[in-house]
């Protein structure tokens, strides 16, 4: 059964009182006709025609009957269809109409000319104002004078059917200003533009922190220039005192020195390169931050590379009875294009790092290729048997002035930028480098670099205290 809206029902009884006039009319008119007809065919005793004609306008008035009760159901349907749809519009003018008083940000919405015709209760406890206060007024007339001229090129990008996310400063009843950040969103009705949503939020405090940060980061950035500044300066100042020192202890270590004033010069010779060394470091990690580090593309003997790395080591690790071995792939290219100087520093650095860490035991350095096509990459790797350190340690070994334990700066010295430096410059090379360990077993470095095969080169620079082996 069809049911219908009670407000359409008096226009149903209307409808129906017509239905029924009109066939009383019509039942009327057909039993006259009947009655004269019948009066005319009784004197001529044609009874049986009488009854076909009451039965012909029996079946009219039923017709008829049916006609207009199939016409009244159809009307009942379209008048309750009628009534379903302005329940639905109803509903869903309700449902955003709660999306709209109740969203959490302030939203409010603009006519063409820019004033507002309805504002939320976030929209008013933000702004300070009543509703009532500010329908109808100008939403330019709110905004920091700087800002109207970008406003109304936004508010055009809007009508032209363009959302827009922008940040205005606004005038709040109270007479201070806060930042809002809005997203608008045209108002479309019947294909026409007819206004501008707005969702607004504070975003003062957001902005404020923004600043500080940049502020805090800047004064950083400053200080860190002045620090590497003034590092390389005094550096550079003591390594060239330092390099006389050292030139003036190799010339006394060529004269007839009895036993006790060679192991003077020794010494001399010995902690004067220890500090040369700290000094450079310092000096390159200063390079290093101040992007002042520029890589060469030279032709390079990678033999001859390893050898000159490793050489410098070798004394030390013969001292300490340490194996020191390098294992070079027979399938190595030996010429190859890249900055000898600073991947020899990276594995010189490693070599030195796992000498000094290691007391008993063995050093191995192998040098293989990654296959695959050009460019050639190179595997570095540097194990040794030495005090190893934990994964927790692991996680600022990179870093600069950072060792794994500070008993270990205590025990071996050292600045803590070694590692830093090689990150900084593998990283420079287009490369990686990585670390393994076990505390107490030791520790291997794993070092990849891209480098360009240019010739054919080949060399066998090899120095002595140092075992070579052809392949594992």
């Amino acid at each position: 059964m069809t049911t219908t809206a009670p407000s359409q029902r008096p226009h149903l009884w209307e409808v129906g009182l017509v239905l029924l006039a009109m066939a009383a009319t019509f039942v009327v008119s057909v039993a006259t006709n009947l009655a004269e007809v019948r009066g005319r065919w009784l004197l001529r005793n044609e009874g049986d025609n009488v009854d076909e004609l009451v039965f012909t306008g029996v079946v009219g008035m039923v017709g008829f009957a049916i006609i207009a009760w199939r016409r009244s159901r159809l009307l009942g349907r379209e008048l309750d269809r009628g009534a379903r749809i302005d329940r639905a519009l109803r509903e869903t003018t309700e449902r955003y109409r709660s999306l709209f008083d109740y969203h959490p940000s302030a939203v409010f919405s603009l006519d063409l000319e820019g004033r507002f015709t309805s504002v939320n209760a976030a929209a008013e406890q933000i702004s300070g104002y009543r509703a009532a206060e500010l329908v109808g007024t100008s939403f330019p007339d709110l905004l920091l004078p700087d800002e109207l001229e970008t406003m109304l090129l936004t508010f055009s990008l809007l009508v032209a059917r363009e959302p827009q996310r922008f940040e205005v400063g606004f005038h709040l009843k109270n007479g201070t200003t806060v930042d809002l950040r809005i997203t608008g969103l045209p108002i479309i009705v019947g294909e026409q533009v007819v206004g501008v949503y707005g969702i607004a939020e504070d975003v003062t405090e957001q902005n404020l922190m923004q600043t500080a940060l940049d502020e805090a980061r800047r004064a950083a950035e400053e200080a860190s220039n002045a620090k590497s500044l003034f590092l390389a300066t005094m550096s550079h100042e003591i390594r060239t005192p330092l390099t006389s020192v050292l030139a003036a202890v190799e010339v006394l270590a060529a004269d007839d020195l009895d036993p006790g004033q060679r192991h003077l010069t020794d010494i001399m010779d010995r902690q004067g390169r220890s500090l040369l060394r700290l000094v450079e470091e310092v000096l390159d990690f200063s390079r290093i931050e101040a992007g002042a580090i520029e890589l060469e593309d030279v032709d390079l003997d990678l033999a001859a590379l390893v050898a000159e790395s490793v050489a410098h080591h070798a004394p030390t690790a013969e001292a300490k009875g340490l194996t020191l071995d390098v294992t070079l792939d027979p399938e190595l290219p030996l010429g190859l294009s890249g900055d000898a100087a600073r991947l020899g520093q990276v594995l010189s650095n490693l070599v030195g790092n796992a000498v000094k860490f290691t007391d008993a035991g063995w050093v191995r350095v192998r040098v293989s290729q990654v296959p695959g096509p050009r460019p050639t990459i190179l595997r570095f790797t540097v194990a040794d048997s030495g005090i190893g350190f934990t994964a927790d340690q692991h996680d600022g070994l990179f870093d600069s002035f950072q060792q794994a334990d500070s008993s270990i700066t205590r025990r071996f010295g050292g600045t803590g930028l070694g590692l830093a430096i090689c990150r900084q410059l593998v990283t420079a090379m287009g490369g990686t480098i990585d670390v393994q360990s076990t505390p107490g077993t030791g520790s291997t470095f794993t070092v990849t670099v891209p480098l360009e095969r240019r010739t054919n080169g080949s060399g066998d620079a090899r120095v002595a205290g140092i075992t070579y082996r052809e392949s594992v």
